[in-house]
């Protein structure tokens, strides 16, 4: 559940279990990354185990450069 605290949205709680952490993780990722995804056009070195590893970042620059991407795109 959301909550206001200092006028920025807080969750009052975590993701019930890892597997619901992991899948959380993929509504945050930046809509060109998904696209690639989906049209299996991401890069070579993203996978699944290298997503697992990975700290993502909620910034779509930073993302991008850590997935491989170019931070032009």
């Amino acid at each position: 559940m959301l909550s206001q605290e200092g006028g920025l949205p807080t969750m009052d709680a975590g993701p019930a279990s890892r597997y619901d952490a992991n899948i959380l993780r993929l509504a945050f990722l930046a809509p060109d990354i998904q696209r690639d995804i989906l049209d299996g056009r991401q890069p070579a070195s993203l996978n699944v185990q290298t997503f697992r590893k990975i700290d993502l970042p909620l910034a779509w620059s930073q993302q991008r450069t850590a997935l491989g991407y170019d931070a032009t795109i």
